[in-house]
């Protein structure tokens, strides 16, 4: 539990028992928020007054218990009466004022909750790295010294939560967008299973990726949000039972997702496999041939590229000189995927989700565990040069973006110690099974506090030498 930005359960036991009220808990972070650049591309000036009307309803026992909780949402899902700009340049002058919210949003927004702003983000959600050179710039909130990238897509969203002006945010993950920028900001953060939560009322950028999904200060927290966009809620919070250590088994992928790590990112994780392996849980690594193809086809042969291609051509042709630099290049990798190229690619990713599915039945494997990102943020200075960006927001990318490539479910959470850099320990399954990681996600989280707080020291061998 991050004390300085409590969980949303919290914050209800808080409201509920009138220690707190919606009036000072929204009015504080509004104020807040204003104070702070690069974050928000706006904040909704109504949200105080909504604050106080929510405060009127609870002492007249009429209030729900999410009511007056603040959250803020990435600038591409619909908002009723703002417009959605997807942190793009080249919509400021056609995008209409939204007359309805987008599906997710509703379902918030009929629980209670206050949108406190809408969040920056990569251009059209089409970098891992979170810069938007259309805003002023957004730094991760570790080294602030140096400058180091946020992450993306959902960058404003997670830094959002990190900075404490909300305890959860709505952004979206297509190759990583939520889980990345949740890692490089001590968060936690989820990208559902493919199809689950609705996408109507969300700016796209892949049809056949797409995924709504939370980031927060906790896995519970999360939780709570995912519930909400399911559309679930039945007026009462949900409840969220941890697995048992036994029988549950991680597997550690070897190969791709373990090359190349920066040294903080190894030392991190191997600490903390060690901490859960400590606490109970049997941990294996061994040879995971479908990770490495996922991670080979995002890197060589992705899915996105025809269908940004295919949105984009016309704008790009007429106005791409208004998009972010590297947005339009990368866009324009897509110019000479043929269609037939492209039914190809999606039967490969077809594949990989079959080849999933049967490898986690055969080996009786609980869940896969790999860093969401090779690297800690990196500096933003490395962005500068036009050759080396493109490598840059794919270390950022990869990892992440596997899960993508077999529709799975899967949950970035904090493995690092606090104040140290920011480290992601990535938990996938199967799509379809995300009640059973959200519960896989509370024990890990449970386990890797004692590492967070310092008070856990892995034995000998060094742990940077433990998945060599």
């Amino acid at each position: 539990m991050n004390t300085q930005n409590p969980g949303i359960r919290i914050l209800v036991d808080a409201l509920s028992t009138g220690e707190l009220t919606a009036t000072a808990l929204v009015g504080d972070r509004y104020n807040r928020a204003q104070d702070i650049e690069g974050v928000f591309v706006m904040l909704d000036d109504g949200a105080p007054e909504q604050a106080r009307e929510v405060d009127r309803r609870r002492a007249a026992g009429q209030a729900g218990p999410l009511e007056g909780i603040p959250v803020t949402l990435k600038d591409l899902f619909n908002v009723r009466g703002q417009r959605t700009l997807a942190g793009s340049r080249v919509l400021w002058d056609s995008a209409p004022v939204e007359s309805e919210d987008a599906a997710v949003v509703s379902h918030l927004r009929a629980a209670g909750m206050l949108f406190l702003g809408r969040a920056n983000m990569s251009e059209f959600a089409f970098s891992g790295m979170g810069l938007n050179p259309h805003h002023p710039p957004l730094y991760s909130v570790w080294d602030r010294e140096t400058g180091r990238l946020p992450g993306g897509s959902s960058s404003g969203s997670a830094v959002s939560v990190a900075l404490g002006i909300v305890p959860g945010t709505l952004g979206s993950d297509t190759a990583g967008s939520c889980r990345i920028p949740a890692a490089f900001n001590g968060i936690v953060g989820v990208k559902p299973s493919f199809g689950r939560l609705s996408l109507e009322g969300v700016y796209p950028l892949s049809p056949t990726s797409d995924a709504p999904g939370p980031l927060g200060v906790d896995v519970d927290t999360c939780f709570i949000l995912d519930h909400l966009m399911s559309g679930a809620f039945d007026g009462s919070l949900p409840t969220l039972l941890p697995l048992e250590p036994e029988p549950t088994t991680l597997t550690v992928p070897g190969g791709a997702a373990l090359a190349g790590l920066d040294p903080e990112v190894e030392q991190a994780f191997s600490i903390a496999v060690s901490r859960l392996a400590a606490g109970g849980i049997t941990v294996e690594r061994q040879p995971t041939p479908v990770i490495d193809d996922s991670i080979r086809m995002f890197l060589e042969r992705p899915v996105v590229l025809y269908e940004v291609w295919r949105d984009h051509a016309a704008r790009l042709e007429s106005r791409g000189d208004e998009y972010d630099p590297y947005v339009r290049k990368r866009m324009g990798g897509g110019r000479n995927v043929s269609r037939e190229d492209q039914e190809n690619r999606y039967r490969e990713k077809e594949s990989l989700v079959r080849r999933l599915d049967s490898e986690f039945k055969e080996k009786s494997m609980t869940a896969l565990m790999y860093p969401t990102a090779v690297c800690i943020p990196p500096a933003v200075s490395e962005t500068g040069d036009p050759d080396r960006i493109g490598d840059v927001n794919m270390r950022c990318l990869r990892n992440a973006a596997s899960v993508n490539y077999f529709d799975g479910c899967a949950i970035s959470l904090p493995c690092h110690r606090d104040g140290e850099a920011p480290v992601g320990l990535m938990l996938a399954m199967p799509r379809g099974h995300d009640r059973e990681l959200f519960r896989l996600a509370a024990l890990v989280e449970n386990l890797l506090r004692p590492v967070r707080t310092g008070q856990y020291r892995v034995p000998q061998p060094e742990p940077a030498r433990q998945f060599n």
